[in-house]
């Protein structure tokens, strides 16, 4: 895992410790979770939109009535 993830991780476990008290290991699970969670979340809205395939599709020329 990333280290600078593994600290994001040791500080909200910190952090919610310091508000809570409680197991060390419940608080890790805790805390990783959410790290995780909002990292997977700046992840989809930083990703770019799949275009569906109408996108590609040219408008049909309009045929121009002659006379």
């Amino acid at each position: 895992m990333d280290q600078g993830l593994i600290v994001r991780i040791r500080e909200r476990a910190y952090h919610i410790w310091a508000a809570n008290g409680g197991d060390a290991e419940k608080n890790w699970l805790r805390a990783e979770a959410e790290i995780l969670n909002s990292f997977a979340a700046q992840t989809a809205e930083a990703a770019p939109q799949k275009k569906k395939l109408s996108d590609f599709r040219r408008n049909p020329k309009k045929r121009a009535s002659g006379g």
